[in-house]
Order: C-alpha cells, then structure tokens, then sequence
C-alpha cells in the first residue's frame, strides 16, 4: 500500500477507500489550508507530446468543512459508510484518455449531508 500523507481521518478514509479506482502510479495528497483541506488525486499518462495521452490527470475533492467535523463523531460504522459513498461517486468518472480535448480534471464535492445520511443509515 502507497503511503499516504493526510492528517485528517476523514480525508484518510476516504484516499484509502479510493486506492484501486486510479493508476498505481497517482498521487493521493491533501491540499488546501487548515479551514478548506482538500484531497487531490493525479496522475500522468504516457504519450509523445504531440499525440493524445501526454497529459495530467487530476480529482479534487471538495469537502465542506461540516462533513469534516461530523466524521469525528460518526462511529466506526457510519464513517465506512461515508467513505464508500465517496468512492460510489468516483466510481462514474470518466476520463477519456484518447481524446485530445478531454477535460482531465475533475471535481467531487463531498457535502456534510453525505456524513448525516451515513450516520443516520448506520444508526
């Protein structure tokens, strides 16, 4: 398993929920200040510059900064649920590699109501 630098347990959580949906190669990191951390995912393709698939790739996760907090008191239960809810999301992303005009970032906003319905499900 890659190591992953991210303090919060939230976004930790999260990133490891996430490992198997990306190369093997990307970078998983939090980003942001101490009030808006957020979790980004990238990765190069390989390619000659001139042709489609010498690009970066990248997902920045947005997560509202109740969603953070509420993590905290969810128990261990409800926290899973959350993270698979997040990885559910990444799921459908779709990057198309061949495509020279490919849009190749994206974003996930992860709203605190995501954490009350994991909660609320797990009881």
């Amino acid at each position: 398993m890659r190591s992953l630098n991210i303090r919060h347990p939230a976004m930790r959580c999260v990133a490891e929920a996430l490992l198997d949906l990306f190369p093997s190669g990307a970078d998983i990191s939090e980003i942001g200040t101490d009030a808006k951390p957020c979790l980004f995912v990238s990765w190069r393709t390989g390619g000659m510059a001139t042709h489609p698939g010498n690009i970066a790739w990248g997902v920045h996760y947005r997560f509202e900064t109740e969603a953070l907090s509420l993590f905290d008191f969810a128990s261990e239960p409800a926290q899973h649920r959350f993270c698979e809810q997040v990885r559910d999301m990444s799921r459908h992303l779709k990057f198309d590699y061949a495509d020279p005009d490919a849009v190749s970032l994206k974003v996930v906003d992860v709203p605190a109501e995501l954490v009350r319905q994991s909660m609320a499900a797990a009881g």
